[in-house]
């Protein structure tokens, strides 16, 4: 049997400053451009999360739509209105580029959906820039 994909969109807005200690101030510009802002900046970040699976016999679904919504939006209020690099630990020591972020939703959602279940992850930054992570194929 074709294993089903089902995508729900979420959102969450936080501050960052794209900075790297082991770079000079200048290299840091240099690099980072206007995203290295002493006073960090904002994003209305949107994550696609997608699960994966085979429906559930009784049910016909992947997951309770409810379930995955509270595993996904109980995570992302830990994110909403922050500034990542002053007050999400993960970021304490990695700067928090879209690469990063994704990352992290990744480690943390994994850990809060059913086993197996989570197949993919967009985070769209602006219109222009998006981050994917997936499973492995």
């Amino acid at each position: 049997m074709r294993r089903i994909s089902l995508t729900r969109v979420f959102s969450f807005s936080a501050a960052h400053r794209l900075n790297s200690d082991a770079l000079s101030h200048e290299e840091n510009k240099q690099i980072f451009d206007k995203c290295n802002n002493y006073y960090g900046h904002g994003h209305d970040y949107s994550v696609e999360v997608t699960v994966q699976g085979t429906p559930d016999s009784e049910t016909g679904m992947l997951i309770p739509l409810p379930q995955l919504d509270t595993a996904v939006t109980e995570f992302l209020t830990t994110l909403e209105h922050k500034h990542l690099d002053l007050e999400a630990p993960y970021f304490k020591d990695k700067i928090s580029t879209g690469e990063n972020i994704v990352r992290y939703l990744w480690n943390e959602l994994d850990k809060r959906l059913p086993a197996g279940k989570l197949f993919h992850i967009r985070l769209w930054e602006t219109n222009n820039n998006y981050f994917d992570i997936g499973k492995d194929a």
